[in-house]
């Protein structure tokens, strides 16, 4: 079997299971922030934000390749790849994976707020080990059903690395509800993400749990994302309100 149809078959396990694997670097991370928990005595609100904006500025990536995404294209399904359509205008006309460099992003921004320089190293390399697989398995479909136009696209627009010069505008209108109904989990979980990390920087340097205090704005912040996540996912699943005319046309079909 070739390298690459090896890495392909990688690629469509790592797709599966891509909404967890992640976990494990975060698992990873705390174990070298206890061996380092020196390096945090000292506190820098600057850097902080700098981590944030890196995080968040992903999350922004996210929200605007899937708000301008046709249906069925940039989900997140995980048994199968879908796409009815290339997308080819907006972002995806600047770079043909734009929801996996949000994702790089995003976890960049965790990744420096561990202030571990090897831990960044070492996220910055599985990064690219765990997603080349991912995309190599997601263009070899999309080869296979589109075939030259693919191909031609692929041609036109690089992978990964954004190039304005290429810029179509955008096919569809912006769709706020399909942003709400798809990314409400991925906002939510970045912000518990920098939480958990908070908390266990604070219990890792004082040693004790009594040094464990959350800040008044951490608790805002908490607060207001789990009343909008929670808010959001009952929508989703007890309301056809985020739901778009495909999906409902979908439903009755299936009823």
């Amino acid at each position: 079997m070739k390298t690459s149809q090896i890495m392909i078959r990688q690629g469509s396990w790592l797709f599966r299971y891509r909404s967890w694997l992640p976990l494990l670097l975060i698992i990873f991370a705390m174990i070298c922030m206890w061996f380092e928990r020196e390096s945090y005595n000292s506190y820098c609100i600057w850097y902080n934000l700098f981590c944030f904006l890196i995080a968040f500025t992903g999350q922004f990536v996210r929200i605007f390749a899937v708000g301008y995404a046709a249906d069925r294209t940039s989900g997140r399904n995980t048994r199968k790849q879908i796409a009815d359509e290339i997308n080819q205008t907006g972002i995806y006309s600047v770079v043909r994976h734009p929801l996996y460099v949000g994702n790089f992003l995003m976890w960049l921004g965790v990744a420096l707020y561990t202030r571990i320089w090897w831990v960044v190293l070492f996220f910055v390399v599985v990064y690219w080990m765990y997603y080349e697989r991912i995309i190599l398995t997601e263009e070899d479909f999309l080869h296979r059903k589109f075939g030259d136009d693919y191909l031609a696209y692929a041609d036109r627009v690089n992978s990964v690395i954004p190039d304005f010069r290429t810029y179509v505008r955008n096919k569809y209108c912006f769709r706020l509800k399909k942003v709400m109904r798809q990314e409400y989990s991925a906002f939510y979980g970045l912000v518990l993400v920098f939480l958990v990390f908070d908390l266990f920087q604070k219990l890792v340097s004082a040693n004790s749990l009594a040094g464990v205090r959350l800040s008044a704005t951490w608790i805002t912040v908490a607060s207001i994302s789990t009343v909008l996540y929670l808010a959001l996912r009952t929508l989703k699943k007890r309301t056809r309100i985020l739901q778009n005319d495909f999906q409902r046309q979908k439903e009755k079909f299936e009823e």
